[in-house]
């Protein structure tokens, strides 16, 4: 890793737990951490798809110096620090000390559905994008 991608995804891990951060200010722990998951898990999904089409497409000036992976300050930086698995199983490990086995089941659904969903979304933007002519 370069030092330049390195900054980068300093830079972007401080804007995701800024972000983080001002979610929890503006809903309740759970669902603030659900919908930063929900919404890392799209541009998760976007960055993917995208950096896939640009690794099928033909060779364009410029694109030689491409990265072989989806963009590092993106994927690593703002998402890693805006998401979180371990808050999650903080979060479950919580409920299940209280006797809230269902709420667990629940919520654990609904992380899995939701961020699944939001994954598949994020990649469908860019292929719809794609074969638009």
């Amino acid at each position: 890793m370069t030092l330049r991608t390195a900054r980068a995804v300093a830079i972007a891990g401080v804007i995701g737990a800024a972000a983080r951060w001002a979610s929890t200010t503006q809903l309740e722990g759970a669902w603030a951490l659900l919908v930063a998951n929900v919404v890392g898990c799209v541009l998760i999904g976007w960055s993917t798809a995208r950096h896939e089409r640009m690794r099928r497409s033909p060779h364009r000036p410029g694109t030689a110096d491409r990265s072989p992976t989806p963009s590092p300050w993106l994927a690593a930086g703002f998402c890693g620090a805006l998401t979180s698995m371990s808050a999650l199983a903080l979060q479950l490990a919580t409920y299940l000390d209280e006797g809230r086995v269902g709420t667990v089941f629940a919520w654990l659904g609904l992380t899995i559905a939701a961020c699944t969903l939001a994954f598949v979304a994020g990649r469908t933007v860019v292929i719809a994008r794609g074969a638009q002519p």
